[in-house]
């Protein structure tokens, strides 16, 4: 696996992206290598180890998911949305369609980036974890592989 990481956003707003932001800095200060691009942008996934989504509750995200599917069932997923909770059905059922973890929300129209950040820190020991050969089961616990 690798420890490259992709967080593709999609945002209406500055907040979303500000937030991938915050995670993919965080991500980096960690040592894993991270992309930060925008779902448009995302060509592939070939050479990403994971990817984390956000807006995961945006129309450009499930056009994301749909060009990249085969990839992401194969690829650790999380995601996060900009909202506060009850999540949206469409995210859940993403999550449940794909195995992925999250999502994780962050309301409100400023981005918390003291949360986001503490989020990122808990992603980048998932992913070393996952490095590791250990591998996460869809709720969450972590077996060898």
């Amino acid at each position: 696996m690798t420890d490259r990481v992709l967080v593709a956003y999609t945002s209406r707003t500055a907040a979303t992206n500000e937030i991938a932001e915050t995670i993919g800095t965080e991500l980096a200060g960690c040592g894993l290598r991270v992309s930060v691009l925008p779902v448009a942008a995302a060509e592939t996934l070939l050479d990403f180890g994971a990817v984390i989504l956000g807006d995961a509750a945006a129309r450009d995200a499930h056009r994301f998911v749909r060009r990249h599917k085969a990839s992401l069932r194969c690829t650790p997923l999380w995601l996060f949305h900009r909202g506060t909770p009850p999540v949206p059905h469409d995210v859940t059922r993403m999550v449940r369609r794909l195995g992925a973890i999250g999502p994780v929300s962050f309301g409100g129209a400023a981005p918390d980036r003291d949360r986001a950040g503490a989020w990122a820190r808990y992603l980048a020991d998932q992913l070393a974890v996952l490095h590791r050969g250990f591998v996460p089961d869809r709720a969450g616990n972590i077996t060898p592989a």
